[in-house]
């Protein structure tokens, strides 16, 4: 508990801390707080921003077909042909997806069969999560097609499951 601080929550969307302070409390008494505990602040909306991902090997096959949560129609159109085609539905404040980027980017540079697009999904009350239907309950969400067309669905850091389906005809 901080003096001179009311209430403080964490905007996972934008990642920034939103502090409410108490009558003459100055923002200088959150800043020097941050500050001692070894991290950088900038009082104001609009400077909170994640750290980027890493970017897939030269030659992968990744595109992001929707950074923020917009509708993409439908989702078979996405599929690559010959290719082994992963959706990877995720959003960015998502730790178990940034593990589950991380695989498919090995997967990438070991595999030149696999095509991954990716789409942000952003939040739960996305035009994209309403289109995900009832089956989006959690992240990361991954949908995998086969180059027969065969489809895989499933949810969480599961990567038992993601290489059953990349090995699947």
């Amino acid at each position: 508990h901080l003096p001179g601080v009311q209430r403080a929550r964490f905007g996972k969307l934008h990642a920034e801390l939103v502090v409410t302070l108490a009558g003459m409390t100055g923002d200088e008494v959150v800043l020097r707080a941050i500050a001692a505990a070894g991290y950088r602040a900038t009082s104001g909306a609009g400077h909170g921003s994640y750290a980027p991902l890493p970017g897939y090997p030269a030659g992968a096959d990744v595109k992001v077909v929707t950074n923020d949560g917009s509708p993409v129609g439908p989702l078979v159109k996405l599929r690559v042909a010959g290719k082994y085609t992963v959706l990877d539905v995720y959003a960015v404040w998502c730790g178990p997806c940034q593990l589950i980027d991380a695989r498919l980017r090995e997967l990438c540079a070991a595999r030149r069969n696999i095509a991954v697009r990716r789409l942000n999904v952003v939040d739960f009350d996305t035009p994209l999560a309403g289109q995900l239907g009832p089956a989006f309950t959690a992240l990361p969400h991954l949908i995998v097609f086969t180059p027969s067309g065969r489809r895989f669905e499933f949810e969480g850091y599961d990567l038992k499951r993601l290489d059953q389906a990349l090995a699947a005809k």
